[in-house]
């Protein structure tokens, strides 16, 4: 039973929903509206800011259809950045300041950016020219609206996700698909949330969490950190009543495990971009009211297409977490090779129609004639599914190569073409195994984690590297990718709980990274470790010794020996100066500067 078209609101209009911010601005101008740290900002303030920096930016001349690039952190000032784009009638560009200056460079010169808003201290990173959204002169403009002149059909923003080719690609979303999923979003899940964002700003599902809270009537509370801290981010949540937070699923399962008590005042989980264990996730669960919302959908259909509302009485409905229905004004087809629909219950691709559909890829037509049917008005997500007799979509795995780690989408081919780059490689194939990624390389390069370090961010660069003489072949010549996955079992420690300090950092090493760790001095972030896996170490280790740790001790010894010395017992009595702890968490800290997959 495909499900039918739902009537579209014409137009989506996105201004309706900036009004309801500016009227809030208005009737409340000193209601807190964004808690960043230590600092806050009012309504009245922020609609102010923006107001100023978004007649700044039509001088520039922003208008409907211009890229302006975004190089800030989760603060108040992305925020004013923000919305300071969208009232000027532009479209953004979210740019990592943590990526390489490489990537970054690609990513400014295929959108086209010619401004790049962000802080002075950032400035160099970025090679455009930058405006200073601190700049104190900006307080002498008016701090009235703009008229923005943008209509439902002029681009937003375009999301930067991995590419094929090796250059990544920028997805396109229009303000009326994006007007369309903040609507569900707020109407689906209530207006008043106090959201919390853990996310980077240059994910696609962070997107209506910046927005949905201010448009809607909540509090949005951002994560200042720079490092995945449960700790930390346990604590916002309660100390903030926090009522939803919006993430991949690696990195909502450690906040659970670590502490369920302190997301009592959690009221959805919305996760999205990998699939859902229920049995991680089953006692929580059970315990209270909380639900965790399944959401699926591409970067190129504006983040969310279908959803699914999990709680402690539909658990076991399915035996699986479902991608459930589609949201209003989006249809979702199954269809052949050749662009049929077939009946409910086969296998076949998943495709995207309706308000979500977004814009193509920026400056590359025949990239987009590939992913999207024109002239049918489709996007072809390389997604295999079906749809089960009573209306549900299930998802069952991808079609091509592109995989998904932490939450972040990831082609395998950009990684190989990064690789293949290196005067020492003859041959490269990038496979995902368990969560992690494995390089398997032909050639004797011994410096390519430093070489991909140039050319990709971290969360793209493999965890482990296999040299080789030769790659095993499939009947028809090609290379067999399951054969060399086959070759990459789980390996079970055999390592004693009572055994020396030593001892069990390895076999909790080698439970997190799903295999045998022997080498004490081998350094953790290359065997694999990831910021969600360091702090769930950082919780167990803190459980193990009964010691007050704090994370940058874990970033500061990144080898199993390094730690266990400072965890012994003896060490344990010795007092190093604060200039020395300083030194030790600066020198980690500036090893392992990586996004997190929040």
């Amino acid at each position: 039973m495909t499900a039918a078209p739902q009537p579209q609101e014409t137009p989506l209009l996105l201004d309706r929903l900036l009004a309801n911010f500016e009227t809030r601005a208005t009737r409340t101008p000193g209601e807190t509206v964004i808690v960043a740290g230590e600092r806050t900002i009012s309504a009245g303030d922020l609609d102010a800011r923006a107001n100023r920096l978004a007649r700044h930016l039509q001088s520039l001349g922003v208008c409907p259809g211009v890229y302006v690039g975004i190089g800030l952190g989760r603060s108040v000032e992305l925020i004013v950045a923000l919305l300071a784009v969208v009232k000027a009638g532009g479209a953004y560009v979210p740019l990592d300041p943590a990526y390489p200056r490489e990537r970054l460079d690609h990513m400014i010169s295929a959108a086209g950016l010619k401004l790049v808003l962000t802080r002075p201290e950032l400035a160099g990173h970025f090679a455009a020219t930058a405006v200073d959204v601190t700049d104190a002169a900006l307080d002498e403009l008016p701090a009235a609206p703009v008229t923005s002149f943008a209509t439902p059909d002029d681009p937003l923003y375009a999301i930067f996700t991995s590419g094929s080719t090796g250059q990544p690609k920028a997805a396109s979303v229009f303000r009326k698909g994006f007007a369309n999923l903040l609507d569900w979003y707020l109407a689906e899940l209530g207006a008043d949330n106090r959201s919390l964002v853990i996310s980077s700003p240059s994910f696609d599902l962070t997107q209506k969490n910046f927005f949905a809270p201010l448009l809607g009537g909540g509090l949005l509370v951002l994560d200042e950190g720079t490092t995945y801290d449960i700790s930390r981010i346990n604590g916002l949540i309660r100390s903030h009543g926090i009522t939803l937070v919006n993430c991949t699923p690696s990195a909502f399962y450690p906040l659970v495990d670590a502490d369920a008590a302190a997301l009592a005042s959690i009221r959805f989980a919305v996760l999205g971009g990998e699939p859902i264990s229920i049995p991680r996730l089953r006692g929580w669960l059970e315990s209270g009211i909380a639900e965790v919302v399944n959401t699926y959908g591409p970067t190129e259909c504006t983040d969310i297409c279908a959803f699914h509302r999990l709680h402690r009485g539909n658990l076991d409905d399915f035996g699986f977490v479902p991608l459930g229905r589609e949201i209003p004004n989006v249809s979702v087809t199954i269809r052949d090779e050749d662009l049929a629909t077939i009946p409910d219950g086969e296998l076949g691709e998943l495709c995207i129609a309706g308000a979500g559909l977004g814009g193509g890829y920026l400056n590359d037509p025949e990239r987009s004639a590939r992913s999207f049917a024109l002239a049918g008005g489709i996007y072809r997500t390389g997604d295999l599914a079906r749809r089960l007799p009573c209306g549900t979509l299930e998802f069952r795995g991808r079609a091509d190569h592109q995989v998904k780690v932490n939450g972040f989408r990831i082609e395998l081919g950009e990684i190989e073409i990064a690789l293949g780059s290196h005067e020492s490689v003859r041959e490269a194939v990038v496979i995902s195994k368990d969560g992690r990624l494995i390089a398997h390389v032909q050639g004797t390069a011994a410096d390519l984690k430093a070489h991909l370090a140039t050319k990709l961010p971290a969360y793209m660069i493999p965890g482990e590297f296999v040299y080789r003489d030769g790659f095993p072949l499939t009947p028809n010549g090609k290379v067999d990718r399951l054969a060399l996955a086959e070759e990459h079992r789980p390996h079970a420690s055999s390592r004693s709980a009572d055994g020396t300090i030593l001892e069990r950092i390895l076999a909790l090493w080698g439970e997190l990274l799903d295999k045998e760790v022997t080498d004490p001095e081998a350094n953790f972030f290359d065997l694999g470790g990831t910021s969600i896996h360091l702090a769930v170490m950082h919780v167990r280790l803190r459980e193990m010794t009964g010691r007050d740790l704090a994370i940058t001790d874990l970033f500061a010894r990144p080898s199993a020996k390094s730690l266990a010395d400072f965890l012994s017992p003896q060490a344990a009595t010795t007092t190093s100066t604060a200039q020395d702890r300083a030194r030790l968490q600066q020198a980690g800290l500036a090893r392992f500067r990586r996004p997190s997959p929040r």
